[in-house]
């Protein structure tokens, strides 16, 4: 099951994290809401570093996503 991507907590606050941020394992990278629910969307998965740095966000705020769709590109810090 997917759902809609945002990229902050709530309209008038920033973005979790900007292209050429340093992200760390755990870091909240978004939000994702599936069923009027919403659940954070954390940096960490099985292959990547510790430290990387968001190069480019995939989707804009605001869009759906599909279970297992990439939604920012990173790379090694």
């Amino acid at each position: 099951m997917g759902g809609r991507f945002y990229m902050r907590p709530s309209p008038d606050k920033p973005v979790f994290v900007e292209i050429g941020s340093v992200v760390e394992t755990g870091a909240t990278l978004g939000l994702l809401e599936v069923m009027k629910t919403f659940h954070r969307l954390h940096y960490r998965g099985e292959g990547l570093p510790a430290r990387a740095v968001v190069r480019e966000c995939l989707v804009g705020d605001g869009d759906d996503v599909e279970r297992g769709q990439p939604v920012f590109r990173v790379e090694p810090a």
